[in-house]
């Protein structure tokens, strides 16, 4: 039976899988790399050289664990949006713009201005005018701009497309492009998720040990909720996916679009007749790593100060912290927000700091879920894929937090199943994705609200919610010291 592929280019990890006809999970494999923030205030960057050093490690680790065989098909996503500027040849001409980015801003007003809505710093035209307007020389060298999955695409076949999930998650319109003064010539034709892009090189088959003239199929775009979506099947009405990594998105999928000026709400690009609606948050798992480098060292490992927090009690001592290390998304959409410890005491401990990180980003996850009941939902359960996965203290914070059942699928790393699966869909191996995912996605462990700490949350949700209001002006005047 062939053999699928699927790789999702993260943040700070490319994770890889290689799955059998029938979605068994056969080899994996992960490699880190750096952000950068040091270019300037409000840099977050890496090199896009990086990605594909890693996803080379990667496909080489999951050949050399099993018998690659025939490849069916292949499929990449990545996060976003995050900006890739290549000259002609195809080479990086700078570090890439990673969605962290907040340089942007202006930018990001100047569109909104001209276009009569409001512009995201975060996507990509404002990041490709910031370019022209602040390095007029790099700009010049620029033949290309794309995304990290586009990047990487075009190292395995030679073939430079801009994926994209749907119509609607576009990673450029054309107002905005009009109304930055980008030259259009420099965005490359669109791919539909799951159409055929082209198959592996002879020279990319020799860098990564899957065979030549395996077929590649378009990927995800930056939008790479959507893969976690099939990985986790959180296809039907009434299911949340809390994607669980550096960052947080939690996504619901509903039969109706919700209009709340917080909220990402898009026609479902898997589910027909759904919509995906998302509340987004920027360093979640991210806070939990600084947290570990800067107070227990990078030789330490994240089960051991995990083991350790579980010492302190539910509320933390008293500690709570909003989790706005880079900026603040959904619901305040403010990029002078910033990490905060409030409540801090004499006896406050490093296990009440860590326990304080894991319950700020619960109480964030449930923030975005209260706005979906204000607006008539009635959540199901949460299903939850990545990192934080793996923890049964942090799972168990956050069903006690939201008061819903957290179910941890068998294969943790939806990212990598969800794009098997959608390359199945492209190589004409599965009929649908959503019966796919139906069919294949397995839970192992699920975690039940403890009924008395979810009574304490509930009181510490309302004054976690009222820290950013009362902090607001604080963070604008913090800024103006970067």
């Amino acid at each position: 039976m062939n053999t699928l592929i699927g790789i999702d280019i993260g943040t700070t990890q490319t994770k890889g899988g290689i799955f059998s006809g029938n979605e068994e999970l056969i080899s994996q494999a992960k490699s880190s790399y750096a952000l950068s923030s040091q270019e300037c205030a409000g840099a977050a960057t890496t090199d896009p050289e990086d990605w594909w050093r890693a996803v080379r490690t990667v496909l080489k680790e999951c050949a050399l664990k099993t018998t690659v065989g025939e490849v069916g098909g292949i499929c990449i996503g990545s996060q976003g949006p995050s900006l890739v500027a290549l000259d002609e040849k195809g080479n990086p001409v700078r570090s890439a713009l990673l969605w962290l980015d907040e340089r942007a801003v202006q930018e990001a007003k100047f569109i909104s201005s001209r276009i009569g809505g409001k512009e995201d710093p975060a996507r990509l035209i404002p990041k490709a005018l910031w370019i022209k307007n602040n390095e007029p020389e790099i700009y010049k060298k620029i033949r290309w701009f794309c995304q990290p999955v586009d990047y990487v695409s075009y190292k395995l076949t030679g073939k430079i497309r801009a994926s994209i999930s749907s119509e609607p998650l576009n990673p450029w319109g054309d107002k905005e492009i009009s109304a930055a003064g980008i030259d259009r010539d420099l965005l490359p034709p669109l791919i539909k998720m799951g159409e055929y892009l082209g198959e592996v090189t002879s020279e990319a088959s020799r860098l990564t040990d899957i065979p030549a003239g395996s077929p590649v199929f378009a990927g995800t775009g930056g939008a790479d909720f959507v893969e976690v979506l099939v990985g986790t099947a959180t296809l039907r009405k009434g299911r949340i996916c809390d994607r669980a990594g550096t960052s947080q998105g939690v996504d619901l999928c509903w039969d109706k679009s919700i209009n709340d000026q917080g909220l990402f709400s898009v026609p479902h690009p898997i589910a027909e007749g759904q919509f995906s609606v998302a509340g987004l948050m920027s360093t979640t798992g991210k806070a939990l790593q600084w947290h570990k480098d800067l107070f227990y060292g990078q030789n330490v490992s994240y089960e051991e100060i995990l083991k350790k927090a579980s010492s302190s009690p539910p509320g933390s001592n008293g500690l709570l912290f909003l989790p706005y290390l880079s900026g603040a998304r959904t619901p305040w959409w403010d990029p002078y927000a910033r990490g905060s410890f409030v409540g801090l005491s004499l006896r406050n401990t490093k296990e009440d700091f860590t326990r304080a990180i894991l319950e700020g980003v619960a109480f964030g996850i449930n923030q975005i879920i209260r706005i979906f009941k204000s607006n008539g939902v009635t959540p199901g359960e949460i299903r939850i894929c990545g990192g934080q996965a793996d923890s049964p203290l942090w799972n168990q914070i956050k069903a006690d937090v939201t008061g819903l059942v957290v179910k941890v699928p068998e294969i943790t790393d939806g990212e990598i199943l969800g794009l098997t699966i959608i390359a199945g869909k492209g190589a004409g191996i599965f009929d649908s994705i959503v019966d796919a995912a139906e069919n294949l996605v397995k839970f192992s462990r699920e975690y039940v609200p403890k009924q008395e700490n979810h009574r304490l949350y509930s009181g510490l949700q309302e004054t976690y919610e009222g820290l950013y209001p009362s902090l607001k002006d604080t963070f604008i005047a913090l800024s103006k010291l970067n």
